[in-house]
């Protein structure tokens, strides 16, 4: 099994992040799975958005649930990353999924916004099979797994035990956070456990380290979120298979 690559609100550090450019650019470095946020405005229109506010990723400025779909069209979400990328938009959920639905698997981390109208659009373009949602709110992960119980749910290891991760939210997949502080749980221990609990894998890491890139691939981790794309793919493609830990 080659682990898959989710490309952390696409290719972040070579585009601006969550846009067009950014997707683009993950799929060419040899990303496999496209990550991103989705927030609503203040008319209901949903945009791929990480931040509650505007500010750090267009010339904007306010939270984005206060503005109006209007307002959010025409701001630039480029710019602040490089003038090469200037008047890129904030793209409209509804417009990516279907701009990328025939090259892609998504990952959707709702931050705050209608469950129905999500699932709504999943289920128009039926892509309900090649997606899976996680929210860091209960809220919005419980309404999404009411809004669309045929799209898998993904939860953080350390919300609970896998019994709970299964019974509670429903979960198929489980990430996993591998960064060098106290919030780390990437561990053996605890990817066997997800493991013989039935539960797909996934580990998070802004990390590019070849001893890391080893053990997700040795510990049969189906899928690493990263920044960086086209560093572990040229490790997943240069590699023999897996040794056993």
């Amino acid at each position: 099994m080659m682990t898959q690559i989710a490309c952390h609100r696409g290719a972040r550090l070579s585009a601006p992040e969550n846009t067009f450019p950014a997707f683009e650019a993950a799929l060419a470095q040899g990303g496999d799975v496209l990550e991103f946020d989705v927030r609503q405005t203040r008319d209901g229109v949903l945009y791929v958005m990480h931040d509650e506010t505007v500010d750090r990723t267009t010339n904007g400025t306010g939270p984005i649930a206060d503005m109006t779909s209007k307002e959010v069209d025409a701001l630039d979400a480029g710019a602040w990353f490089d003038a090469r990328f200037a008047t890129t938009p904030v793209p409209r959920l509804d417009a990516f999924l279907d701009a990328f639905k025939s090259r892609a698997a998504f990952y959707i981390e709702v931050k705050w916004a209608d469950c129905d109208a999500i699932a709504q659009i999943i289920h128009r373009l039926d892509i309900a099979a090649q997606c899976y949602t996680c929210s860091f709110s209960e809220q919005m992960h419980l309404d999404m797994l009411r809004a669309a119980p045929d799209v898998a749910q993904m939860v953080h290891w350390r919300r609970a035990t896998p019994e709970t991760l299964i019974d509670k939210f429903d979960a198929t997949i489980v990430e996993f956070y591998a960064c060098d502080d106290a919030k780390n749980d990437f561990t053996l221990e605890n990817v066997r456990a997800a493991q013989a609990a039935g539960l797909a894998t996934q580990v998070y890491s802004d990390a590019v380290s070849p001893a890391l890139f080893a053990q997700i691939r040795d510990w049969g981790v189906g899928c690493l979120n990263t920044d960086h794309v086209s560093a572990f793919h040229a490790f997943r493609t240069s590699q023999d298979s897996p040794k056993a830990p």
